[in-house]
């Protein structure tokens, strides 16, 4: 039943993700963990999906996630917090780290809807001719 309610929010079902090309790097992600336990939701994909990408690429998908979170706080009067700002480059530990600490703050309860957001994010990141309608 949760994982009925997570597609239909998401831009992609999860589970049909795929990395397109070789894993580049290794590093061993846990940002979306809970989902896995929760919602039966494969986060491995995800992570591939970053490990696909060159790590001086890490910059440009976080502040495409950046960019977008801010959009969002604006759209919603405050209610969704941005992303942390972060300039230069930035390592997988590190967006592992700030992905963490954005979907799992201790000051809100917006766990599962700031997951999504980032999910939806990396989904448009990497496929961006997603069609949405």
């Amino acid at each position: 039943m949760n994982s009925i309610i997570m597609t239909s929010v998401l831009n992609i079902e999860p589970n049909n993700l795929i990395a397109r090309g070789p894993l580049k790097g290794d590093v061993r992600y846990n940002f979306l963990k809970f989902l896995k336990v929760d919602y039966d939701i494969k986060d491995i994909n995800y992570y591939d999906l970053l490990n696909s990408l060159d790590t001086f690429k890490l910059k440009n998908l976080y502040r495409f996630l950046y960019l977008r979170t801010h959009k969002i706080n604006k759209e919603t009067n405050g209610t969704i917090v941005n992303l942390k700002k972060k300039d230069g480059k930035i390592s997988g530990e590190e967006l592992n780290e700030y992905l963490n600490n954005y979907i799992n703050p201790s000051e809100t309860g917006f766990i599962l809807i700031n997951a999504i957001i980032i999910m939806n994010g990396i989904q448009l990141y990497f496929f961006p001719n997603i069609n949405l309608s």
